[in-house]
This record gives structure tokens, sequence and C-alpha cells, in this order.
């Protein structure tokens, strides 16, 4: 049985893969910062565990003995991350450093997972040898957590995603999510209209990684959506789809939000490496709302 160990397993990533990477032949270990897992049907051992804590950490993952760590946990308000910037180095870059020193102690192959932001967001879509450049906080300390994941002695992957949105139990924030309730209840709400990226479904990347899990393949692979859009085109899809009212729906400039945080506007990421090598193919735009709408109707 292989044993893979999900870091940040609460959150709207880490819960979809401890449903997508259940098989007869993985034993799942999840741990996250709260007492309880929140996935209660999907059979994995749970650990509370602040990866800040380097030798809980060390320790755990000695004790576990993972072949695979899939490390989703971070700290990743961006704006947050701008103005705490003690706590994020803490979360994002020492607590990589613990998951790859354990990693180190029990031979276990990382999955590390980054982010757009390492780059600035003037010439995307972005390719995974484009050099990286982050103009926030939140993408500097991925960015030394990525160089921290490139140093390991043993074998790593880098999975870099962008805008993650689906649906989760409890707890996994989601732009979609926080969209369809806002419109729901009647509030206007103002999304920028110079921001571009190809939003990424939940579902799809957990099904690219669960491929390289499977596999024996190492190095970096942008995982993102099929479409590169604005913030606001991407939001007018959405209460098309569900046929909320667009007009409570106010083109806004980045700028003029004032949030603690640079964004980098012209973002992107280019999947040619992940549909060529891991076949990866990400679900169509209008799918990926129907597929949220439908799991969220089965939950309830």
């Amino acid at each position: 049985m292989k044993k893979v160990l999900i870091t940040g397993c609460n959150g709207l990533l880490g819960q979809k893969l401890l449903h997508t990477l259940t098989t007869d032949v993985v034993t799942l270990f999840g741990c996250d910062l709260m007492d309880e897992s929140v996935t209660e049907d999907i059979e994995h051992l749970y650990y509370p565990l602040d990866i800040s804590d380097r030798k809980s950490t060390i320790d755990r993952i000695t004790e576990i003995e993972p072949d695979v760590i899939v490390h989703a946990g971070a700290m990743t308000n961006v704006d947050l991350c701008e103005t705490e910037r003690e706590r994020c180095w803490d979360v994002n870059v020492n607590g990589t450093e613990h998951v790859i020193l354990g990693a180190e102690k029990v031979g276990a192959k990382t999955l590390f997972l980054s982010t757009d932001y390492i780059f600035d967001g003037e010439e995307g879509p972005y390719v995974e040898e484009d050099r990286p450049n982050p103009v926030t906080y939140y993408g500097r300390s991925k960015l030394a957590a990525e160089n921290i994941v490139r140093g390991s002695k043993n074998e790593w992957i880098i999975i870099r995603t962008i805008v993650l949105y689906g649906y989760s139990v409890q707890g996994g924030h989601s732009f979609l999510t926080w969209l369809i309730g806002s419109l729901s209840e009647g509030k206007q709400v103002k999304i920028v209209n110079d921001q571009w990226s190809n939003a990424t479904f939940v579902d799809d990347l957990s099904l690219g990684i669960k491929s390289l899990v499977d596999s024996d393949i190492t190095g970096i692979f942008n995982i993102g959506g099929e479409e590169i859009i604005t913030r606001y085109d991407f939001s007018r899809r959405i209460a098309d789809y569900f046929g909320l009212n667009k007009s409570l729906i106010i083109p806004v400039a980045t700028s003029e939000l004032n949030l603690p945080a640079d964004r980098p506007l012209r973002s992107g990421l280019v999947t040619d490496k992940a549909r060529n090598v891991l076949n990866y193919e990400p679900t169509e735009l209008t799918e990926t709302f129907a597929r949220y709408e439908l799991q969220t109707k089965l939950r309830n």
C-alpha cells in the first residue's frame, strides 16, 4: 500500500484530494490546523498539525512514513500575507522547509502546490521556464518555498496553479461559492476587470495531482483552466449559468480597491506541458459550473 500524506487537507483542494486519491492501493493521511477533519465520508487518518512547528512536523512525518507528501498547506490570503509578513513566512517558507526535512528523513517524494503569484503579471500567460518576479509578499514566500523544494535531496514536483474554485463541504474558500452567495442575496459586488487568469476547477487540479502521485515524473507543471479571461468576465459567466442578476456585478480597476497587496494583472498559466505529459485536459468552463451545481445538490 502506498502511503500519501496531504497537508492542508481541510482546504478546498485538500478535501477534493482526499476523494480523488482514494483507491484500494493507497492509505491516506491528512493534517491541518483544525482539531478534526472536515471530510468524514472518506477513510483517512487525520492529525492536527501546525507545519510552522519544526519538531512536530518532522516527528509526525517520521511517524507516518509516507511515500508521497502532497504539500497543499499554506497561508493563501494575499492581503493578510502582506500585512502579517512574519506569520506568512513562518507558514509558507519555514513550514515548507519542515515538510521537506521530514520527507528527507523517510525518503518521501514531495508534491508542492505553488501559484502564478510568483510572476509579476506583466507578460502572461506563463510557461514553466519563465523567470519569476513576484510583486506580493505572498508570491515571494511561495517562490522561496519553491526554492527549498528544488533543493531537496528527494524527488519533488512543483505544481503551479491559479484562482482555484469548486465545491467543498466546508471551510474551503472558493470565489465561485462566494459570488453565487452574494448575488443570490441581492448584494452588489465589485469585480476587477483588469486581472486576467485561467481559473482552475479544483476537480481538474486534483486529477492532475493524482496523475503525478501515480507516476515517477518529477519537475515543474502548470495546471490551470481552459480559458484566460478577466475576473469580471468570469463572474458574468457564473451569473449567466446560475440565472443571477449580472447588473449587481460592478466592474472596477484593481487600483480602485486600494488593497494592501498588489496583484499580477495579466497572468495566466500555459498548460501545454501538463497536457502532453499527463494527458491533462481541463473541463470546459460551463461544464465546471454544471458539475459544481450537481455536487452541491447531492450534498444537500
